[in-house]
């Protein structure tokens, strides 16, 4: 058995503000152990359960904050970017996805750090007229491989809110409860790493009910940025249609077409941000 584990941050366990997320912040080196920590018993799960290859990929930011000396050396490392999957790379040929630290999307109520991908630019987001986060698309991505999706790690919120958008099946871990956008009640990380490792264990062994997500092509993904500049910036992508000042739509062939297209105006709305 193959398990593919996406690693976020910002829903890793005592992980509550951007300075534990942030490269260049004091609190950043404390988040990263966590982020192991929380990662690790992941794979724990996943050798409980059978798993004969794990390949973690780190999902965070640059995507270079887990430290491979610390990981448990059964599993395989993808680390840096940039990668044509994203937060997905690797996937394409497991038998099962497991998602840790991750977070709500943004414009959530009483979640930890809640944003989508690019967060200082998406405003909302929505494949095929339904909102989603990072753990949707993600979820959809794995599912254009025909993979399922079998667990989740963050907040309460997210994990209540997986249930819904992506299934009852998957098994969560919720590691602290949001109180606001930068502060949580959390677990101990003994008690956090317990829940996880049982979590993934009970998700793969049950892999045979999970359904991987299923998206009806061509896929439609409409984003709303914060700023009228960054659409601007955004709008030069060939295919983009214009809705409004801040809105655009993209569409592709396959979701992983359209997850492209969002990728690409992300990258190009953030550009005029820098010059501010």
């Amino acid at each position: 058995m193959k398990v593919f584990i996406s690693v976020d941050m910002e829903g890793i366990t005592g992980n509550t503000g951007w300075q534990h997320v942030s490269r260049n912040q004091p609190e950043y080196q404390a988040g990263r152990s966590r982020m192991i920590g929380d990662c690790n018993a992941a794979i724990q799960g996943a050798l409980d359960a059978g798993a004969t290859e794990i390949i973690v990929n780190d999902s965070h930011d640059l995507m270079m904050n887990l430290i491979l000396d610390e990981l448990n050396p059964k599993a395989c490392l993808i680390s840096g970017t940039p990668k044509p999957l994203s937060m997905m790379q690797g996937v394409e040929d497991a038998d099962a996805a497991v998602f840790v630290g991750y977070h709500a999307r943004m414009g959530t109520q009483t979640a930890s750090m809640d944003h989508t991908y690019f967060g200082s630019a998406f405003a909302r987001v929505s494949l095929n007229d339904k909102p989603v986060g990072e753990s949707e698309l993600n979820a959809a991505i794995a599912g254009h491989f025909g993979v399922p999706v079998v667990f989740l790690s963050g907040d309460e919120t997210v994990c209540c809110m997986v249930k819904e958008t992506i299934g009852a099946w998957v098994q969560t871990a919720a590691v602290k409860a949001a109180i606001g956008r930068t502060s949580a009640q959390c677990l101990h990380p003994e008690v956090s790493h317990l829940l996880i490792r049982e979590g993934v264990r009970v998700g793969l062994e049950n892999r045979t009910v999970a359904i991987p997500t299923k998206v009806e092509c061509p896929a439609r993904i409409e984003v709303e940025f914060f700023q009228t500049d960054m659409a601007d910036s955004a709008a030069i992508c060939p295919g983009t249609t214009r809705k409004d000042g801040r809105t655009l739509i993209v569409e592709g062939a396959t979701v992983l077409e359209a997850f492209h297209a969002l990728r690409t105006i992300g990258t190009l709305a953030v550009f005029p941000a820098l010059l501010r």
